[in-house]
Order: structure tokens, then C-alpha cells, then sequence
């Protein structure tokens, strides 16, 4: 091993980005290579027929059948009796595709030259050799037919039995004729494009098709034995595949320790294929795609993985030396290599040898199988202590930069402390002891085991093993595979012999080989059925017949069409000049490749490659060596490394830095290892030499160093940079204008004055004569009111700037004009007069997806705008949950918006009798038709009265179509105060609203009558989907229901608040759907009940929201990006045959979207795993202040200075307190 591969892995390990970088060049190499030869491979050549044969047909009794050459042949040589043969060749004219021409075209022309001027190689003209209809007399003319002009005339000529080829081989030969302007070529027959001449990804396809074709004729032809055992190697191919997955799992890499390995296996099998055919292995693409399944079974994956478990129980893989550094990466796996690289290299060459029996067994198939095996494993060999290795060296790396960035987030939980007193506390995330015992000596053996662990090796071991521990790390795979690899040759052997099927694969194999002659199809023979033959027979049996005057027998050979390429001379002007996209391209291609191709010019690319290679290898060493060093310097002084030959240096401290040593010193702390902890002794200060006195690099001292002092690091880089902090941002105001922008000239306000009001009508007309200064201007001085600049400006984005720098200038800070509140491209027409007023800008809102969730049949994406993390992911998590257990169903149990206002009447028997009088039969018609006379769309469903005194609540409940309604509720409220006016003069309306609608409060009315839109939602989440995606089980669920939404609300006297936090999923909805936002208060009045069902398996949920209050008509609706939301949801405006239904169908989105949020929440309550949830997903680092450097600093002039703030003790620091709902 030492001799072998050693001084490899040596180079590996201490340079694996290059090496990684070389390996993968060199592999697309072969890929390269692998795909020539593919594409110049005998496997894919075409088996199409070349061309059409003849065909023969008889004139019977006015009939034509078809019959045999022979029979046509015999007609040809005893002609008489009535019987005559003759030939019949057509001639096909096409229009080149290049001439760019929409006429048609007339053979008439070529014809009368053909057969006139045309002699044949003999030196005959064609009417010496043609057949004349009903005698042989010149005085007839030939049989010759030309179709009518168009884009492909046929001319169709007949010959004398024999003559044909004479004559066609002269107008082969002739090439190119030219007639009435029109060039004639010959189409001597396009010869099929091979799979090496196709370009771009044509050649792809067509090599797939003709694989898949060739693998199912020979799946058809094959014993159903045969197939059986192809499955069964795929299935364990698979089986191999996942074993490594979780073999990898197992050592604690879920991702890139199984892709390393697995990329290391296609990259041998890569090198492996050029390399077969350099050494003659024949290779069938049919025959490796059976082969595939035994040959990744062959090679397998446990070698790499012991390697990896050997570098994984390494002592010093996170543990750091005696001397406090840590242990080069490359170290740390060459010593592993040490440890079982014999072993495996042994096993490489038994595996090899057995396969090397198969080679020399003669066997067909399996001869050929075990080369390429053979092959297989020395690559995989060579890529293991090669590419793998240095795969293995940047894991150990990574896992280190990992470990010391989870060291520096929390220390508490990761690192063993020395605290004053002595004693050593171990950190949370120190491993076991256990784990010590994969790194422990193993015990010694005696002379036979280790006679036979040489001789043998560890999958040729098979005999029991005395020792438990040797019995615990040999694998019993490893033999598995050995005997499977036994066995495999023994049936091939034995099937070469025997016959244990009805056919063997030896017979089989020279039966049915892969392209036998035997099944190569015939070409066709021309079609005398098809419309183009059958009209020349039809002339040519009329012509006889009209000759003869009597039925004659013909016998006719009707050989294949010649084509012939008709192209204009003349060159149309209508041609377009400019190449296609697509011309242009492959020109540019074809240009490149030859580039490529040159012998002077490649060499310089390679070099460059090269060049490059190396470069990004520095580069991307320096950016892993500088991620991983930065963050262990920032605990211990020493850094991970590639390669351990750097020497530390003692820095002396800054000699500004004296407050320091005031202080106590920081608890020691080093990293956590699975070593014992033992106490360690007091940090003892050390007396640093100075820096002049120092000629050489101190050797590095076994006293840790205590842990950076972040702050004081900032504070004196903070004090070396020639800027302190930016110079801050001041407004544009009147007295400080921006001296970036041009300098405007801002005329006197008398001027300004007499143009505004002076000057051309509209208004507008005449503020478009003055600037934006000047306006303000009017503006600050009380001539224009600042709400009405929309109305006079006329300009709706420069009233809002104007409006900007007012209230900017007018401000204490004097930052909003200059700040990052967005104005431009913003549609404030839209806003104007329906959402809001004194408009500086608008809010931007981040909006996230969550779902999709399937709601009564349907799947919904459910948008979320909001500033909360987690709370969409929590959301989509719930929604998963509810899809797995087919979805929720929804009713709609009310629909009536309401209003309540209050009313005074002088006594409380008036107030009596107006109750009695509505809520009779006759008032409450006279009301309802004066109610529903306001607007098509209300539609008064009941009323409520409420007597408190001598005042009358009464609570107008109504249909309000699609829109929410509060606006159309209040105006036909008030015409049915009119009406009720009219029976009661004495009363008094003290208000519209007399909170007993109720609006944006709590109320229990709501809660119990309903406003808005009431909707019940269930569901059914099977119990698996709440073990594997909700991490807890029903029984927790339903019992954190019961205790928190149902008993703890209860606690608290709660009006509607049987739920977890509905409010949070509603009000997200509401904003990125244009509702209102403050009616989330009666909005997310909400009930979740959880009981388990199907016998206690499953969990039934449950949601009440009966006040629901949402619309898709109005309000915020009106918005463009509010539209786009409810477009996505298929809600947007009324709808067109159900007025209401679109706004009932968003309450019932709302509904089952707060379900999952109440489903997922829940779920990490039972779990406990919302705090870390959250502090995984809402801390975000970007919008963490920096303590040292302000966002705000003090300006420069100020003469005070800050006292310095003492540093906080680590008992009294305050941890982050994360608010659970």
C-alpha cells in the first residue's frame, strides 16, 4: 500500500482542490471520448432498406394483378400468343427547397427534350427503344405520359424489356441539363445520414431510440428466466444504492458523504469505458445495460465507506492535539489510510483476481463482462485512494468550520469551560465516551490470525472469528458479495455446459444474434396501387385496347422512380439575404470547431485550461482555508489547515489597551472533544517579550489563549480608519439644496403669487409654470393646502414628492424626503378618493406562498403578506399535513354584513313600542323595502332590537354581494332610519353605528350571531402524516388543544379566542388580498377542536370562524397588485352569475388556511419546537445592529465624550427572551 498509492494519496490530501478540479476535467475528457465513440460505433448504423425494388403486374381481362419477376421474365422471352412485356419507369420533378419560388412547374418541356434529344449509353434514341401500344410500328407513337404541372409532375416513359437501363443510365450520366431557363439534376439516390453526421442533439435521440428498440426485440425473444434475473439485478442495484444512503446517514453526513462516493463510482466507470476500448474489450451497449446492475453490485460502495468510518472515528478528527492545535485534515486521513488501506487494497486485488478466472473461462458474455469488471474495480481502486481521499479531506474541513461556527453561536452548549474554582463543566454537544471506543487500539492477535488476515484478507475470511471485537468491524457483506461473485461464474460455467433452460445463453447468443441476416426485412417493392401507378396502367391498358381494338395480356415491370431536382436559373428578387438564428449559429459552431481543432491554437487552450484550473484551485483553497481559519482564530489561536507546517506567532498587545488588565480574566475555554474532561490549572499570566527583542518565531506555548474581546478588536479598528463613519445624509431643504442637483432659480413669492392666481385656467395650467421650490414655497406660506395638491396639481406622482418635501421640511429630523419610503411607479389614481389621503408613498410588504392546499376539491395557493418569519413556512408545513389526508371541506354557514345604530326616544314606552312596531310583520316589510331600494345587491336578511333605557340598539343584518359591504349597509341603513322616522317623529338618531354592529371590536354578538361570512372547515389528518410530518402524535395534539385553546382562553375570559393564533394567518390573507386589516379583530374570532377518530389512529380537526369579513369588490380591492392576488385565487371582482359567491369562496381560503396554521403551531407546541423555529428562522443576521459601530453616529464636533461603559459581567448578560404564542 505504502509502495503503491501512498505518495497518490499524499499529493491528494494536501491539495484535494486541484486534485478534485484535474479529476473532473479529465473525466468530461473521457465523457468526450466515451460520446465519439459512441456516435462512430457499428451498434447504431442504420438497418433501413436502401431503396424501393420493383414491381410486376399482369393485364388479365382488363384487370391488373400482380405477379412475380419470373412471370415476367418468361413473358419477356417467349413473347407471342397475345402476350407482351414492356418496362415502365417514372421520373419525378421536384423544385429545389433552396429556390426560394412559388411557381409551378411544367415537365412538358423536359419531357419533349428527353425523349427527342436523350440517347441512350448504346447510342439509341428513345424512340428506337420504346413500347409502342398494340404493335411495334414506328408509326404509333410511345407510350408516354406527363402529368399536369405543379410543384412535383411526373413523366412516365416505357421501354422494351431490357432497354430501361441502358437509357437511365445515360441521364444519370448526362448529370445536369438545362431547358427553358431550368436547371435538371439527377437525384442519384441521398444516401442515409449516419449517426456520425447528424449534429447537435439529433444523433442523442436517435442512439436512444435505436438502444431501447434493440434492448425490446431482444426482451422479446428472451426466457422469461433471463429477464427474471435482470429485474432482480436492478432491484438490488437499487438496494445497493440505498444502503449507502443510509450507511452514510449513519456516519452523519445525510447529502455529501453518499454523493463523494457516488461520484467517485462515475467518475472510475467513466475512465473506465475508454480504457476498455483501448485494450480491445468489446463492449455492447445492450449487453452493459444488462450488466449494469451486476457490476455496480461487483464494485459496491463498502470499501469507501470503511474509509470514511476510519477518518470519522478518528481522535483527532474535532478533537485538538496535546498541544492545543488542531491536526492537519491531509494527517488525519493519510493515518486512516494507514489503518485500513491494506485491507482494502486487498480486497480490491481478490475481487480482481476472481474476475480475472472469469476472463479466461471462454465463455461467451461472460468473458467480456468480467474484463470490463475487472477494469471497473482497478479504476475505483485508483479513484478511491485518489479522488475520494481528497473529497474525505475537505469533509473533515467543512465539518470543522462547522463545528467551531456552531462554537461560536453558542458556547454554553458546545465547549468545555474551566470555571474559577477548577472544575470542568462538559458542554451539550460533547459525544458520548462510546464513541471512544471506535478510536481504541485493538487488541493484538496471535500468529494465526495474522498469518491469515494477510494471506486471506478480510472478505476471504471464512472462517468464525474468535475475537468479538474482529467479528463486530468485519462486515458480512463483504462475504456476501464475495460468494455472489463465486457464484455468478459458476452458473455462467455451468449454463456454458448444460442446458438448464430450453435455451442457454450460449445458444441463445448464436441463435439469435444481435443484427443477424436472417432478420434483416426486405426492402419493399414499389406500390402499383398507389394513385400515381394506378393512373398509368389505367392509360396504358386503354391504349392497347384502342390499338388492338381487342383484350391483350401485358405483363409490365414498373421499376422505382428517379428523381430529378428542377432548380430556376434565374434568380428571383424576392430573396431574402439574411441568414436564420439558426444558420448563423451552426456557421459559428463550425467556425469554433475547426478553431478547436487546430493543432497550434488547442494547445494554447489546454494551457489556458490549465492556467485556469490552477488558479481557481488557489483561489478556492484560500476561500476554504480563510472561512475555516477566521472562525477557529476567533476561539483558539491555532487554525484548521490543509497542511500543518506554519508556525504560530505570539502578538503582543496593544500598548493603548492597559484598561484590560484591570479586569478579571475570562473563564479558559477549549474546544469540546470526545476526550474525559479534566480540570484544568488557573491561566497563569505570561510576561510577553518585546517585539524588538524578538529574531525568530516562538515555538507555540501549551498555555490557551483567553477568548477575543469582539468589542475591543472593533472599537481599534474602528479608530484606524481614516473615516469614522459615514458623513450623514442631510434633507433638501430650502436653506441646505442639494448640491448634487442642478441649482434651480426660485422666483419671489409675490411672483409666485400672481402666477397662481393671475395666471392661464385651470389651476393646473398655471403650477405647471412654476417648479417644485416654488410650489412648496405656496404651499409653506398657506396658499395652497397641502391635501389638495392632487386637485390643483393635476400631476397625481409630482403632488406626492411636493407633499413629500412639505412634510419633511416640516418635521423634527427632516430625513422623510431623503428616505427609502418607495413613490415612483406606484398607480396612485387608484388611491386617490378610495384608499387613503395625504398619500407620501406606499408601504412595500414581503409576500410569501404557502400551500397549495387542497379546499373542497380544489387546490389553492394561500398568499401571505407579511413581516413574520416563520409564519408562512409554518403555514405551508400545516398545509402539507391537510393534503396528505385528502384536504379540507368547508360550509358556509352565514352571510350577512350588519349594522347597528343607536337611537333616542323621549320615553322608554315610545322606545317599546318602536321595537314592537319593527319587529312586527308590517314595519319589518315597510323597513325591508326601504332597506333593499339603496342597492341591488343588499338584501335584508333580519333585524335585532336591544332596549338599554330609552335608547333602541337595532341590528340591520345583510346581504352585500361580493363587496364587504360596510358602505352599502350604511346607506340603506340610514333610508330605513328615514322610513322608521316617519311612524316615530319624536326620535332622535344618536348614530349610525352604535357599536352594536359590532365593528373592530370584540363583541360577543359577533361571536355568537355571526357578521360577515361564517365558515366551518374539517378535516382529517391521518395519524402517520402527524408522527412523520408533524414530529408528534394525536394524543399530544389533541390534549394541547384542549388544555390551551379551550381551557386556557376559557382562564382568561376570552370572547372568541379558542384558537392558537388565527390572527396571524388572517391578517396576512387580508393584506395581500386588499381587505381591511383592523377587521381582523371580529375577523379572527376562532374555534379549533381536536378529537381523535378511527379508533384513536387518526386526528379530526375542526375550525368555527363565524365572522369572517371579506370582500372582493372595493376597498383595497381596487389595487393592482391586491387584483393580481385575488386573479390568482380566481376571486377577482363579482362574480358574473352568483353575485357574493367569489368573496364567500376567499372566506373559505381564510378558513382553511388558519386550520393549517393552527394544525403546524400546535404541532411544535406538542414537540417543542417552536422557540428553536423561530430563532432558526426569524433572527435574521442583516437586521441585527452591530454594537460597535452605530447606525447613528454623533457628529464629529461634539465636545463631550461618552464615559466608556463598563463590561458586563457573564452572570448578569440577559438572554434573548423568545415569546412563544
Amino acid at each position: 500500500m505504502r509502495a503503491l498509492l501512498r505518495p497518490l494519496s499524499t499529493h491528494t490530501v494536501f491539495s484535494p482542490i486541484e486534485t478534485i478540479v484535474t479529476v473532473f476535467v479529465l473525466a468530461t475528457l473521457a465523457y468526450f471520448h466515451i460520446l465519439s465513440g459512441i456516435k462512430h460505433s457499428s451498434f447504431f448504423e442504420s438497418t433501413q432498406p436502401p431503396a424501393l425494388r420493383p414491381a410486376y403486374a399482369r393485364l388479365t381481362d382488363g384487370e391488373w394483378v400482380a405477379v412475380t419477376q419470373h412471370d415476367w421474365a418468361e413473358a419477356w422471352k417467349h413473347p407471342g400468343d397475345g402476350l407482351d412485356a414492356l418496362e415502365l419507369q417514372q421520373l419525378v420533378f421536384a423544385l429545389d427547397d433552396k429556390a426560394h419560388t412559388a411557381t409551378s412547374l411544367d415537365a412538358s418541356a423536359v419531357a419533349q427534350h428527353l425523349v427527342s434529344e436523350l440517347p441512350s449509353l448504346s447510342g439509341k434514341v428513345y424512340p428506337s427503344i420504346c413500347h409502342y401500344p398494340g404493335s411495334n410500328l414506328s408509326s404509333v407513337a410511345c407510350f408516354t405520359t406527363v402529368s399536369e404541372p405543379g410543384v412535383s409532375p411526373v413523366l412516365t416513359l416505357s421501354f422494351k424489356p431490357g432497354a430501361r437501363e441502358d437509357w437511365i443510365g445515360a441521364l444519370k450520366q448526362a448529370k445536369n441539363l438545362i431547358v427553358d431557363g431550368v436547371k435538371y439534376e439527377v437525384d442519384t439516390g441521398k444516401r442515409q445520414e449516419s449517426i456520425g453526421e447528424m449534429k447537435s442533439s439529433k444523433w442523442v435521440a436517435y442512439a436512444l431510440s435505436a438502444l431501447v428498440l434493440r434492448f425490446w426485440e431482444l426482451t422479446k425473444k428472451a426466457d422469461s428466466l433471463d429477464i427474471l434475473v435482470v429485474l432482480t439485478g436492478y432491484i438490488l442495484m437499487h438496494v445497493t444504492f440505498m444502503r449507502l444512503f443510509l450507511s452514510s446517514r449513519a456516519l452523519g453526513s445525510n447529502f455529501w458523504l453518499s454523493t463523494g462516493i457516488f461520484s467517485s463510482a462515475i467518475v472510475s466507470f467513466l475512465f473506465t469505458l475508454p480504457l476498455c476500448r483501448s485494450l480491445d474489450i468489446p463492449l455492447d451497449p445492450i449487453a452493459l445495460t444488462e450488466a449494469l446492475p451486476f457490476l455496480v453490485c461487483t464494485v459496491g460502495f463498502d470499501k469507501p465507506l470503511r474509509l470514511a468510518r476510519a477518518v470519522m472515528a478518528h481522535p483527532q478528527m474535532i478533537k485538538p492535539q496535546e498541544d492545543g492545535r488542531m491536526k492537519a485534515a491531509g494527517e488525519v486521513v493519510l493515518e486512516a489510510l494507514d489503518r485500513v488501506g491494506n485491507m482494502i487494497l486487498r480486497d480490491y486485488a481478490l475481487e480482481i483476481a476472481v474476475l480475472l478466472v472469469g476472463v479466461n473461462s471462454h465463455v461467451g458474455g461472460l468473458k467480456e463482462f468480467c474484463a470490463v469488471a475487472a477494469v471497473a474495480l482497478a479504476m475505483d481502486c485508483l479513484m478511491t485512494f485518489t479522488l475520494y481521499t481528497a473529497v474525505l479531506t475537505v469533509m473533515v474541513e467543512v465539518r470543522r468550520i462547522k463545528k467551531v461556527r456552531e462554537m461560536t453561536r453558542s458556547r454554553s452548549s458546545s465547549i468545555t469551560a474551566v470555571t474559577a474554582n477548577g472544575t470542568a463543566v462538559r458542554g451539550a454537544l460533547s459525544r458520548s465516551s462510546s464513541k471512544t471506543n471506535l478510536a481504541s487500539s485493538p487488541e493484538p492477535k496471535n500468529l494465526r490470525e495474522r498469518v491469515s488476515a494477510s494471506v486471506i484478507g478480510v472478505k476471504g475470511s471464512l472462517l468464525k472469528e474468535d475475537n468479538p471485537r474482529m467479528q463486530e468491524v468485519e462486515n458480512p457483506m463483504a462475504r456476501l458479495k464475495l460468494l455472489l461473485i463465486a457464484s455468478f461464474l459458476t452458473l455462467h460455467i455451468l449454463n456454458f455446459c448444460t442446458t438448464l433452460t430450453p435455451a442457454t445463453t450460449n445458444a441463445r447468443h448464436q441463435r439469435h444474434p444481435l443484427r443477424s441476416a436472417q432478420e434483416v426485412v426486405p426492402p419493399p417493392r414499389v406500390d402499383i396501387t398507389s394513385p400515381a401507378i394506378a393512373s398509368v396502367l389505367a392509360n396504358l391498358a386503354v391504349s392497347e385496347q384502342a390499338q388492338t381494338g381487342q383484350p391483350i395480356e401485358l405483363v409490365v415491370k414498373v421499376a422505382p422512380p428517379v428523381y430529378v431536382k428542377a432548380t430556376p436559373t434565374v434568380v428571383p428578387t424576392s430573396r431574402p439575404t439574411n441568414a436564420g438564428t439558426g444558420e448563423v449559429i451552426e456557421k459559428f459552431m463550425s467556425s469554433w470547431s475547426s478553431l478547436v481543432g487546430d493543432p497550434v491554437v488547442s494547445k494554447w487552450i489546454v494551457a489556458l485550461l490549465a492556467v485556469s484550473v490552477a488558479l481557481n484551485g488557489y483561489l478556492l483553497k484560500g476561500i476554504a482555508a480563510g472561512s475555516g481559519l477566521a472562525a477557529m482564530r476567533a476561539v483558539r489561536t491555532q487554525g484548521v489547515r490543509f497542511r500543518s507546517r506554519a508556525r504560530s506567532f505570539r502578538i503582543a498587545p496593544e500598548p493603548e489597551e492597559k484598561e484590560e488588565e484591570h479586569h478579571a480574566p475570562a473563564p479558559v475555554m477549549i474546544m469540546a472533544s470526545a476526550a474525559p474532561a479534566v480540570a484544568l490549572p488557573e491561566p497563569v499570566p505570561v510576561k510577553e517579550p518585546e517585539v524588538a527583542s524578538v529574531t525568530q518565531p516562538q515555538p507555540p506555548s501549551s498555555v490557551l489563549s483567553r477568548p477575543l474581546n469582539l468589542e475591543t478588536i472593533d472599537r481599534k479598528l474602528q479608530e484606524r480608519l481614516p473615516i469614522r463613519s459615514p458623513a450623514p445624509v442631510e434633507p433638501r431643504t430650502p436653506e441646505t439644496p442639494d448640491m448634487d442637483a442642478p441649482q434651480m432659480e426660485v422666483r419671489s413669492l409675490a411672483e409666485c403669487v400672481d402666477i397662481f392666481e393671475n395666471g392661464p385656467r385651470p389651476v393646473s395650467v398655471a403650477l405647471q409654470l412654476l417648479n417644485d421650490e416654488e410650489v412648496i414655497l405656496l404651499a409653506q406660506t398657506g396658499k395652497i393646502a397641502p391635501y389638495a395638491l392632487e386637485k390643483l396639481l393635476g400631476d397625481l406622482d409630482r403632488a406626492v414628492k411636493i407633499r413629500r418635501a412639505l412634510i419633511s421640511r416640516a418635521s423634527r429630523t427632516k430625513t422623510l424626503e431623503t428616505s427609502l419610503i418607495p413613490m415612483k411607479d406606484y398607480d396612485y389614481s387608484r388611491v386617490m378618493g378610495a384608499c387613503c389621503e395625504n398619500v407620501i408613498g406606499y408601504m412595500p410588504l414581503p409576500l410569501g406562498i404557502a400551500g397549495p392546499l387542497k379546499i373542497d376539491g380544489l387546490m389553492y395557493p394561500i398568499p401571505m403578506a407579511t413581516a413574520e418569519g416563520t409564519l408562512v413556512a409554518s403555514t405551508s408545513r400545516g398545509c402539507k399535513a391537510l393534503n396528505a389526508g385528502g384536504g379540507v371541506t368547508t360550509v358556509l354557514t352565514y352571510d350577512g354584513m350588519t349594522r347597528g345604530p343607536a337611537i333616542d326616544f323621549p320615553s322608554i314606552v315610545r322606545a317599546a313600542e318602536a321595537k314592537a312596531w319593527i319587529e312586527s310583520e308590517e314595519g319589518y316589510a315597510i323597513i325591508k323595502e326601504a332597506f333593499e331600494s339603496t342597492s341591488r345587491f343588499a338584501r335584508l336578511q333580519k333585524i335585532k332590537c336591544a332596549m338599554a333605557g330609552r335608547t333602541l340598539f337595532v341590528r340591520f343584518a345583510t346581504r352585500t354581494g361580493d363587496a364587504m359591504g360596510m358602505n352599502m349597509i350604511s346607506k340603506a341603513t340610514e333610508k330605513a332610519l328615514e322610513v322608521l322616522g316617519h311612524e316615530f317623529p319624536e326620535m332622535v338618531v344618536l348614530c349610525l353605528s352604535g357599536n352594536y354592529c359590532t365593528d373592530k371590536k370584540p363583541a360577543a354578538i359577533n361571536w355568537i350571531e355571526g357578521r360577515g361570512k361564517s365558515i366551518v372547515a374539517e378535516a382529517v389528518i391521518p395519524g402517520k402524516i402527524v408522527k412523520s410530518v408533524l414530529k408528534t402524535t394525536v394524543e399530544s395534539l389533541c390534549n394541547v388543544n384542549t388544555k390551551k385553546n379551550l381551557v386556557g382562553s376559557a382562564m382568561a375570559g376570552s370572547i372568541g379566542g379558542f384558537n392558537a393564533h388565527a390572527a396571524n394567518i388572517l391578517t396576512a390573507v387580508f393584506l395581500a388580498t386588499g381587505q381591511d386589516p383592523a377587521q381582523n379583530v371580529e375577523s379572527s374570532n376562532c374555534m379549533t377542536l381536536m378529537e381523535p377518530t378511527n379508533n384513536g389512529e387518526d386526528l379530526l380537526m375542526t375550525v368555527s370562524m363565524p365572522c369572517i369579513e371579506v370582500g372582493t369588490v372595493g376597498g383595497g380591492t381596487i389595487l393592482a397588485p391586491q387584483q393580481a392576488v385575488l386573479d390568482m385565487l380566481g376571486v377577482r371582482g363579482a362574480h358574473p352569475t352568483n353575485p357574493g359567491q367569489n368573496a364567500q369562496q376567499l372566506a373559505r381560503i381564510i378558513a382553511a388556511a388558519v386550520m393549517a396554521g393552527e394544525l403546524s403551531l400546535l404541532s411544535a407546541l406538542a414537540a417543542g419546537h417552536l422557540v428553536r423555529a423561530h430563532l432558526a428562522h426569524n433572527r435574521s443576521q442583516l437586521n441585527t445592529p452591530m454594537p460597535s459601530r452605530p447606525q447613528t453616529p454623533g457628529p464629529e464636533e461634539t465636545s463631550h465624550q461618552v464615559p466608556p461603559v463598563p463590561p458586563v459581567a457573564a452572570s448578569e448578560a440577559k438572554p434573548y427572551v423568545v415569546e412563544a404564542k
